[in-house]
């Protein structure tokens, strides 16, 4: 029986090791449909069919494939796109499944067939084992159609493999009109050694997830292009509190303050929507909506908002979230108190700190 090893958990690019947080991210045990990954992210290479899923519904790549660089420059380097999962013809560039391709990905080879052919193959998908995957998939698209009505098509095809075929299914056959698109021999044989040693892959961190770098690469030579993208918008309940900034694993989030005025921006091209900001936003000021970006909007800063910060009118801290009394918490705990008599009691505070201090 095959151990599988395609996929790959780079445990730097995991959103709860990057920076923890109270409900830690665990989309891919929860998506896995065969219950192949436990909570401390190690595969059972029993269950794992290299589905995909996993790869597809983390935000950061924490799980991913181990050839998606090689994958990439295909994508990018070759005239003609022939894709193929194992139950299919090995036509073109075999990939353990559809189900990997998250919606960056499928983004991206919408937007190159604008450029040249790209044909993507299947085997029967009602039949497989990874069916699960393949509704993955119908779903992610379901939202590209809902969001980007006039798409390009990518040809998909059910074309399973014939019992007699001379190639092995598990054989990663790579067929290409130019040898060159594989890349340099450095890159092959550095591509080679990391397929021997996975734990060598594994090691590695990026912030930029691989499939949003395909996508910035693809709207880098189309500019005027414009995608649906899913992007954090804040309203005018923003008090500047800050913490959004804070617990973003992705440092995608940004407090400015200058001069008296404070400022939250934003950088697209680092979030992956992992929701964390929204979570944690006391008065609700944040959420996502998809607006259509170009190669400028995905990756530059954006000026999200500038909000009025208020201040507690008894002891005049920054409030957290605004109230119709204008009080902090702990000054509306103890009802409104005259300001002579809170400096009073702030300036014997102190004395006692301070003979404190002398013993």
């Amino acid at each position: 029986m095959k151990k599988y090893n395609d996929i790959i958990f780079h445990s730097g690019n995991c959103l709860n090791n990057k920076k923890p947080f109270s409900r830690g991210c665990s989309r891919c045990i929860e998506n896995c449909p065969h219950n192949a990954i436990n909570k401390k992210k190690e595969i059972n290479l029993q269950k794992c069919t290299e589905c995909g899923v996993c790869t597809a519904v983390c935000p950061s790549d924490g799980f991913t494939y181990k050839d998606m660089k090689s994958f990439q420059r295909y994508l990018f380097n070759s005239q003609e796109i022939i894709v193929n999962c194992p139950a299919a013809q090995p036509l073109g560039y075999e990939i353990p499944c559809l189900g990997m391709l998250d919606n960056d990905a499928w983004t991206t080879l919408l937007l190159l067939t604008e450029e040249k052919p790209v044909k993507i193959f299947t085997g029967d998908c009602s039949n497989c084992q990874d069916k699960l995957a393949g509704l993955a998939v119908k779903s992610i698209l379901a939202e590209i159609n809902q969001q980007w009505p006039n798409h390009p098509t990518v040809h998909i095809e059910d074309l399973p493999a014939e019992e007699d075929s001379a190639e092995p299914l598990n054989s990663n056959p790579i067929k290409m009109a130019d040898n060159r698109s594989r890349g340099s021999l450095r890159e092959q044989g550095r591509d080679q050694l990391k397929m021997l040693f996975p734990a060598i892959q594994a090691e590695e961190t990026y912030d930029i997830p691989v499939t949003r770098q395909w996508l910035k690469g693809i709207l880098e030579q189309n500019s005027e292009k414009k995608v649906p993208y899913y992007a954090l918008v804040a309203d005018d309940k923003c008090t500047s509190c800050g913490v959004c900034s804070k617990i973003c694993p992705q440092n995608a989030l940004h407090q400015v303050n200058e001069e008296n005025r404070h400022r939250l921006v934003y950088e697209p091209l680092k979030c992956v929507q992992c929701g964390r900001c929204a979570e944690t936003c006391v008065p609700k000021a944040l959420y996502f909506n998809f607006f259509n970006f170009d190669y400028k909007y995905l990756t530059g800063k954006i000026l999200l908002i500038e909000p009025q910060v208020t201040y507690c009118k008894q002891c005049g801290k920054q409030l957290l979230y605004r109230n119709e009394d204008s009080l902090c918490p702990a000054c509306a705990s103890i009802g409104t108190v005259p300001k002579q008599m809170m400096q009073a009691e702030a300036g014997n505070s102190k004395n006692v700190i301070s003979k404190g201090d002398a013993l």
